[in-house]
């Protein structure tokens, strides 16, 4: 199996989503709410804010990686499309995350074109990975941990953390995406990050701060993320999260 798509898969589950940084209030939040220690309280407050016309920009990228999104038993299918010396790649992912019992389970499958499927399933206890037509697949021991697992938003933290260090940003408004409606930022390079040239849009969903679409933009190379179906209160059934393996097909425990 590929080892580096093994990497790249394990780096996914961790991060969980596919798919935002300050510790500011809101334009509109009060006073009393603007407390040093980051309670349930003001959590709350600050998801409230979200249905404000005049939202901040603040508020989107706090809210973005800060705020739990808080979406249970659901899937996600996205596609991520790459443009680069003429050529056009297109890489489709789908996720299942179902919680029962307190223990997460979950499904990824990730398909290219004129490439074979790629999975990871599993539980809070072991993960398999398997890519189709090989004949190894890996098993591993605890890769998540229940009531342990990463934030879905650690990821978007990581990366606006970097662009709001090296960009200029602004709130654009409210913008249709695929059926949902996300805030649109804009983040642009400070003049000693123009020798990068890349630029971001991003769409942040108004309702889980989840990440709907980004476009990062750097002249002959164009990244473009985008959910394309997110579906909320699955039931799937619990075979869905075993890989029905060829009898040939050996497994690897690491």
């Amino acid at each position: 199996m590929d080892r580096k798509f093994i990497t790249v898969v394990l780096a996914a589950v961790l991060l969980l989503m596919l798919g935002a940084c300050t510790s500011e209030e809101g334009a509109g939040a009060s006073m009393d709410q603007q407390t040093e220690d980051k309670t349930e309280k003001t959590a709350s407050s600050r998801n409230q804010t979200q249905a404000s016309e005049d939202i901040s920009k603040e508020t989107v990228l706090e809210n973005a990686s800060e705020v739990d999104q808080q979406l249970e038993n659901y899937y996600l299918e996205s596609k991520v499309t790459t443009y680069m010396d003429g050529r056009t790649d297109e890489t489709l992912t789908r996720e299942w995350f179902y919680w029962k019992d307190g223990e997460l389970h979950f499904r990824k499958e990730v398909e290219q074109a004129d490439a074979p499927i790629q999975y990871i399933v599993g539980n809070d206890e072991h993960s398999m990975l398997y890519t189709e037509g090989e004949d190894t697949a890996i098993r591993t021991a605890n890769l998540v941990k229940g009531s342990s697992l990463p934030s879905p938003s650690e990821a978007m933290k990581g990366r606006l953390s970097s662009y709001r260090m090296s960009h200029d940003s602004k709130l654009v408004g409210k913008e249709a995406v695929n059926g949902r409606t996300g805030h649109h930022l804009v983040f642009t390079p400070k003049k000693e990050a123009r020798e990068s040239g890349t630029t971001m849009d991003l769409w942040i969903d108004a309702e889980h701060w989840l990440t709907l679409k980004e476009v990062l933009d750097q002249g002959d190379r164009r990244m473009v993320y985008e959910v394309g179906t997110l579906v909320e209160g699955i039931e799937p059934s619990m075979g869905l999260f075993r890989l029905d393996l060829p009898e040939e097909v050996e497994i690897i425990d690491q």
